[in-house]
């Protein structure tokens, strides 16, 4: 099972990089030249959290920014 966000659903993407070989027009040469294509993975800032969900607690994979949009109190025990 792939790491996924339980709040916005991120997860692992793929991407292209490409290297370019030459000497730009603008400085008099004949352009740049596609040379070398790499596929890449781009992931997620993924954080194990506790989350309590009602009175129980609950481990999920959360994103960075979800992390920093949820209110603080579900990371704390309401039991206490």
């Amino acid at each position: 099972m792939p790491r996924v966000c339980a709040v916005t659903g991120k997860k692992t993407k793929s991407s292209l990089t490409s290297k370019r070989k030459g000497s730009p027009k603008k400085r008099g040469g004949v352009g740049l030249k596609q040379v070398g294509v790499h596929k890449r993975m781009v992931k997620p800032n993924l954080q194990k959290r506790t989350i309590w969900v009602d009175g129980k607690p609950q481990k999920v994979w959360l994103s960075a920014k979800a992390i920093r949009s949820m209110d603080p109190s579900a990371f704390v025990n309401p039991n206490k």
